[in-house]
């Protein structure tokens, strides 16, 4: 699960929504469908989500190489 700090109510509201959609799909239809008010920040809150699963996608991927390179070392 990622986690992101700092957010205003709205942009946690905004999260929320987005996080629920089942695909990207959705996501981008759920971010057209918003007012003009929520939009921009809502495209915002979607780049941060994007960003931090990248993050921790990267760190898995950083974690389970230095792990089998330990257990090739034997």
């Amino acid at each position: 699960m990622i986690k992101l700090e700092g957010l205003s109510k709205q942009d946690v509201q905004i999260c929320n929504l987005l996080w629920n959609c089942d695909t990207l799909e959705a996501v981008d239809a759920m971010v057209k469908a918003m007012p003009p008010a929520y939009k921009s920040r809502a495209v915002v809150m979607r780049e941060l989500m994007t960003a931090a699963q990248l993050d921790q996608v990267e760190d898995v991927y950083e974690d389970t190489t230095a792990l089998l390179q330990r257990i090739a070392a034997g």
